[in-house]
């Protein structure tokens, strides 16, 4: 006991080393009680807010040890049984790592204990910070685990191949990934493997592989399953710089997967490309049957139900210059005028004849004249260097577009004026309508609610044509129609 007496004098320079160590250290006796402390063990216990009289001198550490409470009353346990093993000469060292968490972290500790040497009773209990160890090993251990878990579920084929394309060297993923074991590949050469079709592919990647080593080479080539079908393998090659003699490593990953859905989503792509393409055929056979029907009907109306109403008007005539009341006559002949008219408007509807006798360019200036007259808009209509013998096809699309973009002027735009603009360009007719009036957000507008817009879109479609709208709140709106002509 002379040397535990010594240790606990202040001012000698065993205690001034012994407080200089930067692990928690007590000196216990042969009953368990403390009998030093260090410095670090003292900062310690003040710092987790124990007094002397819980952890200092003269206080039986295997007594606070088996008290202890809480979560970590079991470890305190297992501490007190060992140290007293310690004690008792049973055992030569013993060791305990436990958690020791504080408001400010979370710390790991390792106990240690040993018995005093020559031949004193008692122990020497060391308390060092593991934390870092602690972190490290976990670290450790979950790199273990991915690793494990990249083994056990290979998604790469590592291969080792000779400058000939021998396999040297064939990874376990190729098992799994394959269903070829790597031994039944290993000493023949990748070529009796690989679809014939991408032999050359993989020669060149062999080829550019070893004569530029510093970069990574890719390559996509079909490999023989087990069962005799194909997989799609894409592949990044490079010359082993640390053994050049032995050739190239190929890293390959299995995209059969991903290739036959690409394909699939192609597939689905370009029929939906022809059902767009029929659909949009359909439009324009649409378009020009309906207007062939109005052609039809307004021709009919011009015909046979004119020249019909101009023998009826001729004969209300001559019953008014032999009937009794002339003013009932006259009534009777302005019914079948009025009729006439209204059948001449009713076919100008339909479809225009000045489209056919004189060309766009005066339908247009007849049809914007009709327009300001009935709902009270000026128009101002210019027209340049178009030719009346525009195709048919063109002059009515470009009719039926002025037609549509004019009546949502007089449905929408509560507009003071609007012009019509009629001009060739490099690129086809150009047909601009705008208004001064309220405009909107095109792309406010929800899809499906300008049906007006998507027949105009449709009908130039259906001519190769663009349309472009262009508008804001509070300052008009502007329709630009663009018709290509042939030889443009």
């Amino acid at each position: 006991m002379y040397a535990v007496s010594q240790v606990a004098q202040p001012g000698d320079l065993v205690q001034v080393a012994f407080d200089s160590l930067r692990e928690r250290i007590c000196v216990l006796g042969r009953d368990g009680a403390i009998v030093a402390t260090n410095h670090a063990w003292n900062q310690s216990a003040r710092e987790n807010g124990a007094t002397p009289a819980r952890c200092g001198p003269g206080v039986n550490y295997l007594q606070v040890c088996r008290t202890a409470a809480g979560p970590f009353a079991e470890r305190a346990l297992e501490a007190a049984i060992g140290i007293e093993t310690v004690l008792l000469g049973a055992c030569p060292q013993f060791s305990l790592d436990y958690p020791c968490p504080s408001p400010a972290r979370n710390a790991w500790f390792r106990l240690i204990a040993r018995p005093l040497r020559n031949g004193h009773a008692g122990a020497v209990v060391l308390h060092s910070e593991i934390t870092t160890h602690v972190l490290l090993a976990e670290k450790f251990r979950h790199a273990q685990t991915h690793c494990r878990a990249l083994s056990e579920n290979p998604v790469d084929i590592a291969t080792v191949l000779a400058p000939d394309g021998v396999i040297r060297y064939q990874s376990p993923a190729s098992d799994g990934v394959l269903g070829i074991r790597p031994e039944e590949l290993a000493g023949h050469a990748i070529f009796e493997f690989v679809h014939p079709d991408d032999s050359d592919a993989v020669r060149k990647l062999l080829r550019d592989s070893l004569r530029y080593p510093n970069r990574k080479h890719f390559c996509e080539y079909r490999f023989r399953n087990r069962d005799g079908s194909w997989r799609m393998l894409e592949g990044v090659a490079r010359k082993l710089l640390s053994d050049p003699a032995v050739g190239v490593i190929l890293n390959s990953r299995d995209i059969t997967h991903r290739k036959l859905a690409e394909q699939s989503l192609l597939a689905k792509q370009h029929a939906l490309q022809r059902h767009r393409e029929d659909l949009e055929g359909l439009a324009a056979r649409l378009f020009r049957e309906r207007e062939e029907e109005r052609r039809r009907l307004a021709a009919e109306l011009n015909g046979t139900l004119t020249q019909r109403l101009a023998s009826m008007s001729l004969q209300a005539a001559y019953l008014a210059a032999h009937a009794a009341d002339a003013a009932q006559s006259h009534d009777f002949q302005e019914r079948v005028a009025g009729l006439g008219r209204d059948i001449q408007h009713l076919s100008g509807d339909l479809y225009p004849a000045l489209l056919d006798h004189f060309g766009l360019a005066v339908a247009l200036r007849e049809y914007c004249a009709q327009f300001a007259r009935k709902h009270c808009i000026p128009v101002n209509y210019v027209h340049r260097g178009i030719s009346s013998r525009l195709p048919g096809h063109i002059s009515v699309t470009l009719f039926r577009i002025a037609e549509e973009a004019l009546s949502n002027v007089a449905r929408h735009a509560r507009a003071n004026g609007a012009a019509v603009t009629l001009s060739r360009t490099a690129g086809g007719i150009r047909l601009a309508i705008r208004d001064d009036g309220a405009g909107f957000d095109p792309a406010a507008v929800p899809p499906g609610s300008g049906l007006g817009i998507l027949a105009m879109r449709e009908r130039l479609r259906a001519a190769n044509g663009s349309l472009c709208i262009r508008s804001r709140p509070g300052r008009g709106t502007e329709v630009v129609a663009l018709a290509p002509l042939a030889g443009n």
